[in-house]
């Protein structure tokens, strides 16, 4: 068996550049690439932290917005509530007036009722002195009481 001697040549050029391409190629690409690999994965952990904390600050924010409605809600109730409450003091101020009104209108009425009665009573009795002059004056019969009653009767309209 005889070795060829550029076989061996062959096989030490394929070594040597096995050697120099490993360290001058391989390696750094292999370091590149495991840099590389480190720095996606760095920031896939990055990029997974930021939506952790999107969304507990989403979750933060929509709590914050529930408690605001419910606050809105409370508030919205306490108006109504309060603006009820004035509505029924309005309400009973009203029905107060309106008997402090009915109770003056009744006495005013009753002072005028007095009063009519008074000037019916005092013209019934002027008209009843101004009969009985008359009648005592003039000669009783049918047809003069007519005319002197209808004659006191027109005399007290016109006044």
């Amino acid at each position: 068996m005889t070795v060829d001697f550029s076989l061996i040549m062959v096989i030490l050029n394929f070594v040597l550049l096995m050697i120099v391409l490993n360290s001058l190629l391989y390696k750094p690409l292999k370091m590149f690439l495991s840099d590389r690999q480190n720095q996606i994965k760095t920031d896939l952990e990055e990029a997974q932290k930021s939506i952790e904390k999107a969304q507990i600050l989403a979750r933060q924010r929509e709590d914050e917005l529930k408690e605001a409605m419910e606050e809105a809600r409370k508030l919205k109730e306490s108006i109504k509530l309060e603006a009820e409450k004035q509505a029924d003091v309005l309400i009973e101020t009203a029905k107060i007036q309106e008997k402090e009104i009915l109770k003056q209108a009744e006495i005013r009425l009753e002072q005028e009722v007095k009063q009519a009665i008074k000037n019916i009573e005092s013209e019934i009795s002027q008209m009843v002195s101004d009969l009985s002059a008359q009648f005592i004056q003039t000669k009783i019969d049918k047809e003069a009481d007519k005319l002197i009653i209808d004659k006191m009767i027109s005399e007290r309209s016109t006044k």
